[in-house]
């Protein structure tokens, strides 16, 4: 209990928890952020302290000069990234 996950970026970015939207920060923007308070979406989540769970995150650039991504996690894992 107690994680927290946020994430900063332009354009599409968007992160599933359990294969549950968790946060849409999709289409072209300049920078926005949004945080996941898993103790409060827990039920919106289906998630409960304890377990383990799937969390896939997407990004798409679609500015040609410049890029903004950043992640701030509580969350204790291992992470494998793929960079298309």
């Amino acid at each position: 209990g107690g994680e927290v996950f946020t994430i900063r970026g332009d354009d599409d970015v968007w992160i599933f928890v359990n294969n549950k939207l968790a946060i849409d920060l999709g289409g072209v923007h300049s920078v926005q952020s949004a945080t996941i308070n898993f103790d409060n979406m827990a039920s919106q989540l289906g998630i409960t302290v304890g377990n383990t769970y799937s969390f896939d995150a997407f990004h798409a650039e679609r500015h040609t000069t410049a890029s903004n991504f950043r992640i701030e996690t509580s969350i204790a894992c291992f992470v494998d990234v793929v960079i298309n």
